[in-house]
């Protein structure tokens, strides 16, 4: 029982520091770092739902990092938080919100307030899956 109590801290440490990690990163506006240095090559996001050109599951490190250079090209923020990261396990939630004018689809050129509750699973010391939760603007 020790033994597994021992892996539990282990691995909640390095969730807890992916966690710091992120909120550090994004934070800072550095969202694609954050993606370049903590995610798996494995890694999916799963939004609440599809996105005009983007499908609501997108897969591997490659595609997500397209993904969020593309983003990163076509939309202008003007101002971001990020909330403390909470840790359960290999998991932590936090919260994310933007003021941001649109660069493409169906709001573009227009500038809007986006909030939403991000779930990470973390293993190995990676981020591998990222899950977003939001309503619809």
């Amino acid at each position: 029982m020790i033994e597994k109590r021992v892996w539990v801290l282990i691995s909640l440490m390095d969730t807890q520091q992916v966690a710091n990690r992120l909120h550090e990163l994004c934070s800072a506006g550095q969202y694609h770092e954050a993606m370049e240095e903590l995610y798996a090559d494995d890694a999916k996001h799963i939004e609440a739902m599809a996105m005009p050109g983007q499908d609501q599951i997108l897969e591997g490190k490659p595609a997500l990092l397209k993904m969020s250079e593309h983003w990163g090209k076509t939309n202008t923020v003007h101002e971001q938080s990020v909330g403390t990261p909470l840790v359960n396990g290999d998991q932590f939630l936090c919260q994310m919100s933007m003021d941001l004018t649109m660069g493409d689809g169906p709001m573009a050129g227009q500038r809007a307030q986006m909030s939403e509750w991000c779930l990470y699973t973390v293993a190995d010391g990676k981020i591998k899956e990222a899950r977003f939760f939001y309503a619809p603007c």
